[in-house]
């Protein structure tokens, strides 16, 4: 992202005073929105423990209500956005991975829309959720968690795959869609029994659903926008759109959006007696295992199986006693994984998980098996003390919980952060905070420019 296109703009830059320096405070702006984006801050912690899923009370396939223990993990506070998608499927694409032509076809939002690319990502497979993914694992130094193979050594970026559990790689730290049982946790935010994420009632100042009144009415809306400062307008056979005021309406757990504007795709295959026998309350044993799966082979109802589980409503659904009040956080909708629709995207998990730094680092052949190679970083010596021999850098010492929150101390400047998603950018947070650019193409080594100070500093070996 920031390393391949600013890398090609800077030197030219810095040549233009004026204009450069503005432009240059754009660029190195959208680099640290990213590294927001990558550090978790656009993710919300969702701790381990039980909760109650499912319900008693409406359709037979949520019945019987069950006690589920999921593990910590973390979620994306919004859907999916169309610019996000674009960000990351632009490096997929450049890194070997193939998305269904139908992803082009995405409906942005209108062209009144304070925010057209950040309505959701629509338009997109259950396929092409998990290969995001991975390319937003990938992208950010992370441990992919779906491969081709049951050894697990070819990454899938291409294709359509009904991954078998040896295909997944459930201890990575990368990201992919939620399973149902933890979507309905985060979407739940802590509250038991619930309808809907704030309670049991609903008007149309709370979520985006068919004739909730707000102004983008059988369309989506930018993820996020109900925040408080939601448009709610007054309309006949609104269903409660002229509720008043509005409300922040981010759930328990930081979530926006579990209820309407897109509905979510999950892990699981759709088994409607998977949580047991609705009649008799009998609740099934597999079921109620820590984060399960849903079932660990393909349903063969001659209906619905081979479908996957999506969950929330959408702009499109109301909350009518005859959809089966669509909208509440228990209803379960499935689809083919080869769909695509307009009120269909993803949001995404991580498990809370840390991995070894430079996990993907690959030796070079060397007789001590010393010298590595990582794609985003070079050539270094892996010595057998903390300090590493960067081929560039010279001697550094690293820490941090995995490629993707990487921390470098350099004698000469302190301690530095950088990552696989902005590199050779470092952030450095003495005196404030300074952004540094570590420049690879000059003649020797150990130039970076300060833009906090418009300047070169040579931090390398003296002669």
């Amino acid at each position: 992202m920031c390393s391949g296109i600013i890398n090609q703009l800077i030197l030219r830059l810095l040549n233009v005073a004026t204009f450069s320096r503005v432009l240059l405070l754009v660029l190195v702006t959208w680099c640290i929105s990213s590294v927001s984006q990558m550090n978790g801050d656009e993710m919300s912690y969702i701790p381990a423990g039980s909760y109650l899923m499912g319900t008693d009370t409406h359709l037979p396939d949520e019945r019987p209500a069950h006690v589920v223990f999921i593990s910590a993990l973390y979620c994306d506070k919004y859907e999916i956005s169309l610019s996000f998608w674009e960000e990351v499927a632009l490096w997929a694409e450049e890194h070997g991975y193939e998305f269904d032509s139908r992803v082009k076809t995405a409906k942005k939002g209108p062209s009144w829309s304070p925010a057209p690319v950040k309505h959701p990502m629509n338009m997109v497979t259950w396929f092409d959720a998990v290969k995001w993914s991975n390319a937003r694992s990938e992208k950010e130094g992370r441990t992919p968690f779906y491969y081709e193979n049951s050894e697990r050594t070819v990454v899938c970026r291409k294709g359509e795959i009904d991954f078998t559990s040896d295909q997944v790689n459930w201890l990575a730290s990368g990201f992919r869609p939620p399973t149902e049982a933890e979507w309905e946790k985060a979407a739940r935010g802590g509250l038991v029994g619930s309808n809907y994420p704030w309670g049991r009632s609903i008007d149309g100042t709370k979520g985006n659903y068919r004739l909730s009144g707000d102004p983008f009415d059988n369309g989506s809306t930018p993820v996020g926008y109900f925040n408080g400062f939601q448009t709610i307008i007054e309309q006949q056979n609104s269903y409660g759109g002229e509720g008043w005021p509005p409300l922040d309406m981010v759930n328990g757990y930081g979530l926006y959006d579990v209820l309407g504007n897109v509905s979510e795709w999950c892990w699981d295959w759709y088994d409607p007696d998977w949580y047991g026998n609705p009649d008799t309350q009998t609740v099934n044993g597999l079921a109620r295992v820590s984060d399960n799966r849903g079932p660990s082979t393909v349903p063969t109802d001659p209906i619905v199986g081979g479908t996957r589980l999506i969950r929330g409503g959408s702009f499109q659904h109301d909350d009518s006693l005859g959809n089966g009040n669509l909208l509440r956080l228990a209803f379960r909708h499935q689809r083919k994984p080869d769909t695509a629709l307009r009120n269909l995207g993803f949001r995404c998990v991580r498990m809370d998980i840390k991995e070894k730094l430079w996990l993907n680092a690959l030796p070079l052949g060397a007789i001590d098996g010393k010298w590595m190679q990582l794609e985003w970083f070079g050539t270094f010596f892996q010595s057998d003390y903390k300090w590493v021999y960067h081929t560039d850098l010279g001697w550094v010492y690293p820490v941090g919980e995995g490629s993707y929150d990487n921390w470098l101390f350099l004698p000469e400047l302190g301690w530095l952060w950088t990552n696989g998603g902005i590199y050779p950018y470092l952030f450095s947070p003495a005196d404030g905070g300074t952004w540094l650019w570590y420049d690879l193409v000059r003649p020797h080594a150990g130039w970076f420019y300060n833009f906090r100070l418009e300047a070169w500093m040579y931090s390398g070996p003296r002669d």
